[in-house]
């Protein structure tokens, strides 16, 4: 298995972060093992997708379906994978 850095871009995400009722994107990366790139990519947006961080924040609106596409991927050493994979933070923005 290859070690690949995905990194994401989501897009019309409707999240109360604040108190607040509003449109977010955002940027994530994740660390991820898999035989090729187009599986790391599957993988690190399911693992975006299911993350409680993001599931526990998003309500739903019919309107625009929010969604999450390929930023970046490109294939990692065995050191740096391992010394970033705990770091899976979310860098939110405003789309308002």
């Amino acid at each position: 298995m290859k070690r690949f850095k995905v990194q994401l871009h989501g897009e019309n995400f409707l999240l109360n972060l604040d108190g607040v009722l509003k449109k977010y994107g955002f940027y994530a990366a994740r660390f991820v093992k898999a035989k090729d790139p187009q599986e790391a990519e599957k993988i690190a947006i399911i693992l975006t997708r299911q993350n409680p961080n993001l599931r526990g924040t998003v309500l739903s609106e019919s309107a625009v379906r929010p969604k999450i596409n390929l930023k970046e991927i490109k294939e990692v050493g065995f050191l740096k994978f391992f010394i970033k994979k705990s770091k899976t933070d979310f860098t939110f923005y405003s789309e308002d």
